[in-house]
């Protein structure tokens, strides 16, 4: 499995626009990648402003399939806009998987 972990800030403006794009998003990945295992986002506490996406593939092919569907090109022009500062995010990998190299990360 391949785990990607990002924590979003979002301008203080936009956090409702940047929910509905993710919740649509979330909906239709959940509905139609079964190499998807888990997608999700949540927003921060603690951390005014930043929200957490949750990615996690079964492997590289499931990841590079999500990329290509019409919901996520078409949302990442629209989240692009909302965003206040650097995303950060982080990969994990199960044992024996093999990472995503950053040159196929389209947001890393």
């Amino acid at each position: 499995m391949i785990t990607f972990i990002a924590h979003v800030p979002v301008n203080p403006d936009n956090g409702p626009a940047f929910e509905e794009i993710m919740t649509y998003v979330s909906t239709k990945t959940r509905e139609n990648e079964p190499g998807v295992l888990y997608y999700a986002f949540a927003k921060s506490v603690k951390v005014p402003n930043t929200y957490v996406v949750i990615e996690v593939y079964r492997d590289p092919a499931a990841q590079a399939a999500h990329m290509q569907t019409e919901w996520v090109k078409s949302s990442i022009p629209k989240t692009m806009r909302l965003y206040e500062g650097k995303i950060d995010i982080k990969q994990y990998v199960s044992p024996g998987a093999e990472p995503i190299p950053a040159d196929h990360l389209t947001m890393a």
